[in-house]
């Protein structure tokens, strides 16, 4: 029973913090106060509850736009709220000063309920019919096709409005009748519109099998003529993956375009001066011609990039979002690129070691570009107050690729940073933590909070960072805490103080051997023991011992120095392009 109680309580309190319990409480919980009213023979507090519910129809649809999605896929959507508003009014006998209005009401009401099911109905064509969502950016002309037609709630509110209020209120039944007209013609001003484009886009796309904005992203791709297309998909929370290279890609010399297949990841997208295109639906990619272009990078090994992968006109490479010794950096799926982009030796060595059997001439060794603004400094004793990065990464797809350190000590090494007193800790979690396991939100919840109250209590600036690049916290760094990830790789392009959890609690040997992007790292075991050994050396207590490895394994993970810059990959590109166009030139 405690138990129960418990869990009441935690989502009673998540109820409460919700955003979207304005709009539910105006929309619903009044609705049910009107008919608690009408119950009690309270008709005019009901009338006025009547209206204050269908008023809360525009804060339901953009304050609660999960709950308005919720209750339609319940099929509890505005006919039929507005059909119980209706009844409700009927109820409310007392109202109505004669029959006449009273009829007059009901053929009002009835019409209204019929003009908002044809926008329900219209709705629902838009999401599941032949009409696919399209989003672009710096493409030219009319290129956007949402997901459904607009809501409008504001007219659905004025529309019920002319509908109810007349009536409710004691109107003769020629004014009911006469503003309710009003109020068909204001709701027909603007479905006939909205069905009339929909029916142009579908009439296009049985003619020719392009809508006109997809008819106008082909124009731009046959003006523009990509040489070099970038593939992605994922949740919005996977934005990082694209964002990590607008930098190199806008430094190339061909002409890149993006094809994003996520809308919530499209709007996640960092600005860009690359012509970029959001388009989920298979079938609507599939129309598109790309044989001018001469490769495809894929930064994230997804199903949906066999849309692209299918065509031979294109070169294939699979650059990655990251250098890491996560599984997934030896995924079998590799095997379908044409050719495999690693910073270092060691990207290649993870595929030898993994037995796909991938030949030789499929590594192509380009650096790591993103590295080239990340600085040397501070190196301990820099500053007399050094900051700890502490850059946890998130519990992966299943427990077998679980490298986190942030449920297994994330708050006692917390506390035994902030008890030493001598450092600043800045704590950036990665974007996806707590997407598979609620327990590691509450985790990041409560050391963030941890921080919050350190920061209070002593005056040193502790941060919770929740966005952003890491690129520029590292600069501001003297040492790092992390996990197996490609934070490590890029933290050691500044060659300084590391720290990685042992989160296999293998002996330390086996545990470099095993992942090599820790072998210049003091490692953290299962208790956060070896934290006190690395505030040691970050704070200078300590001679730094491993400083001198640290250049050599920089080198293993990313490449020489050389090849660490924009440079280095627009080169790697360029050479890429030059292979396509010998070996495919033919599919063109």
């Amino acid at each position: 029973m405690a138990f129960s109680a418990s869990s009441l309580r935690t989502m009673a309190g998540r109820a409460a913090r919700s955003p979207e319990l304005p709009g539910l409480v105006l929309v619903h919980g009044v609705l049910v106060l009107a008919v608690v009213l009408v119950a009690l023979g309270q008709d005019l507090a009901a009338a006025i509850a009547v209206l204050v519910s269908a008023a809360g129809e525009v804060v339901l649809d953009r304050r609660s736009p999960l709950s308005s999605v919720a209750m339609r896929q319940a099929s509890a959507g505005p006919p039929l709220r507005f059909a119980v508003r209706v009844i409700v009014g009927v109820t409310a006998a007392s109202r109505f000063d004669d029959r006449q209005a009273l009829y007059a009401f009901i053929v009002v009401a009835l019409f209204v309920i019929a003009g908002l099911c044809v926008r329900a109905l219209h709705a629902e064509y838009r999401r599941v019919g032949a009409l696919k969502p399209m989003r672009t950016r710096n493409i030219p002309g009319d290129t956007l096709i949402v997901e459904e037609p607009p809501s409008r709630p504001l007219l659905s509110v004025l529309v019920q409005a002319a509908a109810l209020a007349p009536a409710l209120f004691g109107a003769p039944w020629w004014v009911v009748a006469l503003v309710g007209v009003a109020g068909l013609a204001l709701l027909a001003a603007f479905t006939v519109p909205d069905l009339l484009t929909s029916w142009r886009m579908r009439s296009a796309k049985r003619a020719t099998g392009f809508t006109p904005q997809l008819s106008a992203v082909q124009s731009f791709l046959d003006e523009y003529r990509p040489e070099v297309v970038v593939h992605l998909s994922g949740p919005d929370t996977a934005a990082y993956q694209i964002n990590t290279w607008i930098e190199a890609l806008e430094h190339l010399d061909q002409r890149v375009f993006v094809v994003l297949r996520d809308h919530p990841l499209f709007e996640r997208m960092a600005s860009s001066s690359l012509p970029v295109l959001s388009l989920p639906a298979a079938s609507e990619l599939l129309m598109l011609d790309f044989s001018m272009a001469k490769v495809a990078l894929y930064p994230s090994n997804t199903g949906n990039n066999i849309h692209l992968l299918r065509l031979p006109t294109m070169m294939s490479a699979f650059i990655g979002h990251g250098d890491s010794d996560k599984s997934a950096s030896n995924n079998p799926f590799s095997r379908v690129y044409d050719e495999l982009w690693v910073a270092g030796e060691a990207g290649a060595d993870r595929y030898r070691r993994s037995g796909l059997n991938i030949p030789e001439s499929t590594y192509r060794f380009v650096g790591r570009p993103q590295v080239h603004a990340i600085d040397p400094t501070p190196r301990v004793g820099d500053v007399e107050l050094p900051t700890v990065l502490y850059a946890p990464t998130w519990e992966g797809v299943n427990q077998h690729q679980e490298y986190s350190s942030l449920r297994a000590i994330g708050l006692p090494l917390i506390e035994a940073l902030l008890a030493d007193g001598g450092v600043r800790v800045v704590y950036k979690p990665h974007p996806f933590t707590g997407q598979r396991d609620a327990k590691y939100r509450a985790v990041h919840a409560a050391v963030a909070a941890r921080l919050d109250a350190a920061k209070a209590r002593t005056g040193i600036d502790h941060r919770v960072v929740k966005g952003g690049s890491l690129t520029a916290w590292m600069n501001q760094s003297t040492a790092l805490v992390s996990d197996i990830s490609s934070v490590l790789s890029d933290w050691l392009a500044g060659e300084k103080p590391y720290a990685v959890f042992n989160h296999e609690g293998l002996p330390a040997r086996a545990f470099r051997e095993a992942y090599p992007s820790s072998a210049a790292a003091t490692l953290l075991g299962t208790e956060a023991s070896g934290v006190g050994e690395f505030l040691d050396v970050v704070t200078g207590r300590s001679p730094d011992q491993l400083a001198e490895y640290r250049s050599k394994l920089a080198t293993y993970l990313l490449g020489p120095p050389e090849q660490r810059s924009l440079e280095a990959f627009r080169d790697a590109v360029t050479a890429f392009v030059e292979r396509s166009e010998r070996e495919r030139s033919v599919y063109r």
